[in-house]
């Protein structure tokens, strides 16, 4: 299955506002992202949007904007409020392990409790990457010989003169040139 680069989530409200009953598990992979979406309500199209980071209420915010149709960045976190979709999205870019744990994505309300969603975000460490190639690497080592090192086969080092054919190898050297 292939590895999912972006997780979107919706956070569904109920009754005029967001749900604070009911969390929401977001999975990601170090060093890629993350999008949460989080729908409101009308009567909330004003209103701050904000994504926290800890425990309720205490959460620190790790972003927050009253800037309509904006993307809003701080740092790997960005904020974006489409009113016309009543939806904002966050995202979380180039995600360390350092990121999991739970946030919440929540709406102030103004005189009285913010809405809020638990989200809880969890970092799976990234697959080791492939082995990368060697590449070849040309150093002269008199005005008609360059060696080529590294992208042999079998290891081995191979001399190379500007006579031979496409400047490629013409003998086999077993050693360091």
């Amino acid at each position: 299955m292939k590895a999912i680069a972006e997780v979107t989530i919706c956070l569904i409200t109920v009754l005029g506002s967001v749900k604070s009953d009911e969390g929401f598990l977001v999975n990601g992979i170090e060093g890629e992202n993350v999008k949460i979406e989080c729908t409101y309500q009308p009567e909330y199209k004003e209103n701050v949007k904000y994504l926290c980071h800890g425990s309720w209420p205490s959460c620190s915010d790790v972003i927050r904007s009253s800037k309509p149709e904006t993307l809003v960045t701080e740092g790997r976190f960005s904020l974006y409020d489409n009113r016309s979709a009543r939806v904002f999205t966050v995202t979380i870019t180039e995600l360390t392990l350092e990121d999991a744990g739970t946030y919440y994505c929540g709406i102030n309300i103004y005189w009285s409790k913010d809405k809020y969603t638990e989200v809880e975000v969890t970092v799976n460490k990234a697959p080791n990457p492939p082995p990368t190639t060697t590449r070849a690497t040309r150093s002269s080592t008199t005005p008609s010989t360059t060696t080529v090192k590294g992208n042999t086969d079998n290891g081995q080092t191979r001399d190379c003169t500007p006579s031979s054919p496409a400047g490629w190898c013409l003998r086999e050297s077993k050693g360091p040139a």
